[in-house]
């Protein structure tokens, strides 16, 4: 008898449960005299659904190819703990004339599928609820359930028998002064994007470690998310907020909001940011603007045409003075899209006007200003030299190139003459019968494969001849480069030298270091990577 052993686990808890398992099974086998041929494992995956599970679902597939005559699992619930699910299956394998077997039950029948399938899911059901009623009972002994939240650090602690206590938590003095800020802000009148907007001009991250976004401050009324709305500010943890639901037909996990009556809260006073009477004011502030943004909403449905015309002209002559006002955007400096940080090898993004961060969180090439950036930079232009520029002729790149465009001049040059030795026959062959019109058109076909051939050359010899400049030439280049960044030094953001002087670089290193006699301890250097091909195009 042909067997196949299935094995899972749930949690991560459980490593050695899935081998327990296996070898369980084969004991099981080996006492019945089946030969196992196929073993299927999930570790540390929940038996809720099967639709993300990789080895029930390899399983399946298996049990068309008649690679095995019996299922063999420990019980029936490492299978799934679905009753549509464990129905299913079992359904599949009846169609493959495949027998189920467990090593706790037996065989398998239609009375198992049914009893133990509803205890399976009775199962289920009393956990999720004893799990729930566990988190609540953590909540009110004053315990934060979730994962991070801004402004509060996560507390690592231990019990007396070395069990890691969940749920502390810390404030973090600096985050947790930008979250009385924004709610001071707030309560002031300050509108949720002159906040972000000033909160990004400042360098602050924000959670996410990116730029500050409105939807970062007042979150979704449904779910109670946002900073404005995080009640554990003022000292409270909210818990039971939501519920989750798997999907009957993709298996992912969704969340539901709960009604605010089946919402849990707790006092956690040493945990409060903010007073209680700014945050409630605060909730009182966002419930208003809402109100006010869906009055101005359904005035807008209402709107006759002219009415609409109206609010369009003044809201065009409100922006064409407004461009009167404003000063004119600057210029891209001379570095922007080419900054790279050295330490971990990525490209630095902009953050916001003037201000440049790397990507990765705690790296020191953060919170870098143009005023910091521009001159490092333009000396960084200024360390071109002629050696680098000969460097670059004399190296593998361009030594390959020149040699190519050498041998297509060379194949070129012989198709040419070929071309006119073809011609110089048909002459000498016909002699006076050459005039006729049929030789005419050969010959003029011939004459302008000639003038293509010598023009494809030249071409080859002018690609040719850039890649290998005298030394005048480069001194020329250079030259002209040195005095368009002697400009850029008087008129930074001048976009008739930042343009071409920007297609000369490929990227600016930036590596920031440790520095006791620098400004705030650390110094900042910058090597740029030149395009030398693009030095030598600069015109005067």
């Amino acid at each position: 008898m042909l067997a196949a052993i299935y094995a899972r686990h749930s949690t991560d808890k459980l490593q050695g449960s899935t081998e327990d398992q296996i070898a369980r099974s084969m004991q099981h086998c080996r006492r019945l005299g089946y030969t196992v041929v196929e073993i299927f494992c999930d570790r540390a995956t929940s038996g809720a659904t099967m639709m993300n599970r990789a080895g029930i679902k390899h399983l399946i597939r298996k049990t068309l190819k008649g690679r095995f005559e019996r299922l063999i699992a420990e019980d029936l619930s490492r299978l799934s703990r679905d009753q549509g699910d464990i129905a299913t299956f079992f359904k599949r394998l009846s169609f493959a004339d495949i027998v189920l077997e467990t090593v706790a039950e037996g065989v398998i029948g239609e009375l198992h599928i049914g009893l133990k399938g509803s205890m399976n899911a009775l199962y289920l059901k009393d956990l999720a609820d004893k799990t729930r009623r566990g988190q609540i009972a953590s909540v009110q002994r004053g315990a934060v359930p979730g994962g991070q939240v801004y402004g509060y650090d996560i507390v690592r602690r231990f019990d007396e028998a070395g069990e890691p206590i969940r749920g502390a938590r810390a404030i973090n003095q600096e985050q947790a002064e930008v979250v009385r800020q924004i709610f001071t802000a707030f309560a002031d009148g300050t509108s949720l994007k002159r906040i972000c907007q000033d909160l990004n001009a400042l360098g602050v991250p924000s959670p996410a470690g990116g730029k500050w976004g409105v939807t970062t401050l007042v979150g979704s009324a449904s779910r109670a998310t946002g900073i404005l709305r995080q009640t554990l500010y003022k000292g409270v943890v909210t818990f039971n907020r939501m519920h989750f639901k798997k999907h009957p037909e993709t298996g992912k996990r969704l969340s539901v909001p709960r009604p605010p009556e089946d919402w849990v809260q707790a006092p956690v006073p040493d945990l409060a940011i903010v007073d209680a009477d700014l945050f409630d004011q605060v909730q009182t502030l966002i419930d208003q603007r809402s109100s006010a943004r869906k009055e101005v909403v359904e005035q807008r449905k209402i709107e006759d045409a002219e009415a609409k015309a109206a609010r369009a002209a003044a809201k065009q002559r409100k922006w064409r003075l407004e461009q009167q006002e404003r000063p004119r955007k600057l210029t891209l400096p001379v570095f922007s899209g080419r900054l790279h940080c050295t330490e971990h090898d990525v490209k630095i993004r902009t953050q916001h006007w003037r201000h440049y961060a790397c990507p990765e969180k705690g790296c020191a090439n953060r919170g870098l200003k143009w005023d910091e950036l521009m001159p490092l930079c333009i000396d960084a232009l200024g360390q071109l030299t002629t050696d680098d520029m000969m460097a670059h002729f004399t190296s593998s790149g361009p030594v390959a190139e020149r040699a190519s465009h050498d041998a297509a001049i060379a194949d070129l040059a012989r198709r040419i003459e070929e071309r006119r030795a073809s011609v110089r026959a048909i002459l000498t062959t016909l002699g006076p019968q050459a005039r006729t019109e049929n030789v005419r058109q050969v010959l003029e076909e011939q004459e302008q494969e000639i003038r293509r051939l010598t023009y494809e050359q030249a071409r080859h010899q002018r690609q040719r001849d850039a890649l290998q400049p005298s030394p005048a030439a480069v001194d020329a280049a250079l030259a002209r480069f040195r005095a368009m960044l002697t400009q850029l030094r008087l008129a930074p953001e001048d976009h008739r030298l930042t343009v071409p002087l920007k297609a000369c670089v490929q990227r600016f290193e930036v590596t920031t270091v440790e520095d006791a006699e620098a400004r705030k301890g650390r110094r900042r250097m910058v090597r740029a990577v030149f395009n030398v091909p693009k030095v030598m195009e600069l015109e005067g």
